[in-house]
């Protein structure tokens, strides 16, 4: 169809200034022969003039919701390409990295996490790290006893356990997308977070986070099992507008801009200057 490509708001004003247009013309025409033709001008040609109007405030609305998408893409791009080369500068020689995700986020197409995961693989295997497979925690699972679906908790350590122990020695990294157990407790008994692999020392774990970060997460990079945390600034929507201001063309400075990257030779520092960033017991 014609206007199949073409928004209804958009489609809607051009009707309206259409009709008021062919309300004008009509009573242009019958301006000598009709008594009322003079009112029916002035009525189409305010009808005309407020679809005008109206024209640039959903051309408006569309151009700020386009230059959302676009400035969206720009910084989750940024953020991936800055973990990319951060597990790149890590493995010089190569490596391995393998990816936890959680099962709402991997089947949503349109979410960060999704974006983020296909752009990261891509730019590793670009930077010459091997992508080893995806791994899925918080699936939807059947209750024995009520038979409706429930979805796991993403960061079960039993499950998280289960998932990624047979990686231990298989791959450099994991990538995590889907957090830590909160309990110090519940975390040792993932063995690829406590115990450091012997053959290569270099099993360990980058978290991207987005939500803040408790005191088991500060701990593992203490400890060097998490190598690093990729998050958000807490206040860079104050200084950024999404629909109004335009993404630097710069991937580092799209990521200064919105995200932060700490590990454990920032920990202290980051710590001193934003004492209230990690939750504490």
């Amino acid at each position: 169809m014609i206007f199949a490509s073409v928004e209804l708001p958009v489609l809607s004003v051009y009707i309206v200034m259409a009709i008021g247009f062919i309300v004008m013309v009509w009573g242009i025409k019958n301006m000598n022969t009709k008594s009322n033709a003079r009112i029916i001008t002035i009525l189409g040609a305010v009808v005309v003039f407020g679809a005008v109007v109206a024209s640039f405030f959903v051309s408006g609305a569309k151009s700020e919701d386009a230059r959302l998408d676009k400035n969206s893409r720009v910084f989750r791009t940024a953020k991936a390409e800055q973990a990319a080369s951060y597990i790149a500068e890590r493995f010089p020689d190569g490596g391995s990295a393998a990816f936890l995700i959680d099962d709402e986020s991997n089947s949503n197409t349109e979410s960060e996490n999704y974006f983020v995961l296909q752009e990261l693989q891509s730019r590793l295997s670009e930077k010459g790290v091997s992508c080893d497979d995806v791994i899925v925690v918080g699936e939807l699972t059947t209750d024995k006893k009520t038979g409706e679906e429930v979805r796991e908790d993403p960061t079960d350590a039993a499950i998280m356990k289960k998932k990624l122990d047979p990686y231990f020695d298989k791959v450099d990294i994991v990538v995590n997308f889907a957090g830590l157990p909160s309990s110090t407790a519940e975390l040792k008994k993932i063995t690829f977070l406590t115990k450091k692999n012997a053959a290569s020392g270099k099993s360990n774990m980058l978290l991207m986070n987005d939500n803040g970060l408790p005191y088991v997460e500060q701990d593992m990079l203490k400890k060097g099992r998490v190598c690093a945390i990729i998050d958000y600034i807490s206040d860079a929507g104050s200084s950024f507008d999404m629909q109004k201001d335009s993404a630097p063309k710069d991937l580092s400075e799209a990521f200064d801009l919105f995200y932060l990257l700490i590990n454990p030779d920032t920990l202290d520092s980051y710590i001193s200057d934003n004492p209230n960033y990690f939750i504490t017991k």
